[in-house]
């Protein structure tokens, strides 16, 4: 089944807003069997609302549609779909009380506004929103359906996931199985020159190479008539991947590389702390992204300054006279000094050149080292990055979160 994905929003059209609702909708209906064909984007208007849909009608077997379904004036999705299918909209007393309802667990009492939330056409099958006012709906048009959903993310997921995704599962007998392959240290062409036999399409089977953020992913995609075949022949194709490729794996589909250092940390029962220059805090905002990381992260600590370098990790003066502040000797007392300092197993230390300005011959704008105390050694890295200033940072922290998982891995 063809499917189209409509953003409704000026703020989507404008690009005020990003449309990261498009992108899981069409991640996530591909594991069930629907294959994502088109994106589109209106106004909140309800002219342009009927003219993308005319549109996706002559090409798509199900559209999905966001955003529009709020209580204010320029919501207009229901109506101008309803509109155009000439479906009357009533109000749904039962779906008034849920809203109420809503509002009274905060405390608060539902404006009447949000009674055109509850309007829908009674051939309608209803959404529940657990998540928010908004309900959404799925609208049959012959053969063809109309899924609307809310805009705000945190809403529309969970929907999606628990009640559109199960009701179109029960109508295909056609499934599809997909695994990304996560890559950090490898670029794009020696990637696919080491893996070119496997590279490619194949009966019911595509595996394609993708650019992530920072990373290299490996798409393989599978389809059949029998999901336990499918299952297998993606996974095959991923084993192969692995056996070529095993040294740059950085995990699969939603695996976060600070995930699995978290794992791994629990398993040795290991704690660490982070002392940062050039990354100012976002190496240790990354773990703090863990549930759980609070029992093996100890502490993290910005020093800036030179001055700062001495006093909360010990690096010492001669070392920052003679070497200077980006330099290996300093990123090697950084990561010796937190790890001492407190009393953790792993020492983690940033120190560089972010830009765009402060470069020079000797230590242009990139230039990157990042320490890491571990048991009774420690490494350091010198990196060359490219970039902005934020992506440099960003490509710090990932090239310290790959290197901790290898050493880690290795134990």
């Amino acid at each position: 089944m063809k499917a189209e994905i409509i953003a409704i929003g000026n703020e989507i059209v404008t690009g005020n807003t990003v449309n990261t609702n498009a992108s899981y909708i069409a991640k996530q209906i591909q594991t069930i069997g629907i294959t994502p064909k088109y994106h589109s984007a209106a106004c909140d208007e309800i002219s342009d609302i009927e003219g993308v849909l005319s549109k996706s009608l002559e090409r798509a077997d199900i559209i999905f549609v966001t955003g529009g379904l709020g209580p204010t004036e320029d919501d207009l999705t229901k109506e101008a779909i309803c509109r155009y299918l000439n479906k009357e909209l009533v109000i749904r007393e039962g779906i008034v009380e849920n809203i109420k309802a809503y509002f009274e667990k905060l405390n608060k009492t539902m404006p009447d506004s949000n009674r055109k939330q509850a309007a829908f056409p009674l051939d309608a099958y209803i959404l529940e929103n657990t998540k928010g006012t908004a309900p959404g709906c799925i609208l049959e048009e012959g053969t063809q359906y109309i899924v609307l959903l809310p805009g705000p993310p945190k809403e529309m997921k969970p929907m999606l996931d628990d009640y559109v995704l199960p009701y179109f599962k029960q109508k295909i007998d056609y499934f599809y199985h997909s695994i990304d392959i996560k890559l950090f240290g490898i670029g794009e062409s020696e990637m696919a020159e080491k893996i070119a036999h496997i590279l490619g399409d194949y009966e019911h089977v595509n595996v394609a190479p993708y650019v992530g953020n920072n990373e290299v992913i490996i798409r393989i995609t599978a389809g059949g008539y029998s999901e336990q075949q499918v299952t297998l022949a993606a996974e095959n194709i991923k084993n192969n991947v692995c056996d070529c490729l095993g040294e740059y794996v950085i995990g699969y589909n939603e695996d976060r590389l600070e995930d699995l250092i978290l794992g791994l940390m629990q398993h040795y029962n290991y704690t660490l702390a982070t002392v940062e220059s050039c990354t100012g805090g976002m190496l240790a905002s990354t773990f703090v992204n863990c549930s759980g990381i609070s029992s093996y992260f100890n502490e993290g600590i910005i020093t800036y300054s030179n001055e700062a370098k001495m006093k909360y990790v010990g690096v010492s003066k001669d070392t920052l006279k003679t070497y200077g502040a980006v330099s290996r000797q300093t990123a090697k007392e950084m990561a010796e000094g937190i790890k001492l300092k407190a009393r953790t197993d792993i020492g983690l230390s940033t120190t560089g050149i972010a830009g765009p300005s402060g470069g020079s011959i000797e230590k242009p704008v990139g230039l990157v080292y990042i320490g890491l105390a571990i048991q009774e050694e420690t490494y350091v890295y010198e990196l060359h990055l490219t970039g902005d200033r934020q992506t440099v940072r960003e490509k710090t922290v990932k090239n310290l979160l790959f290197k901790l998982y290898k050493h880690l891995k290795q134990i």
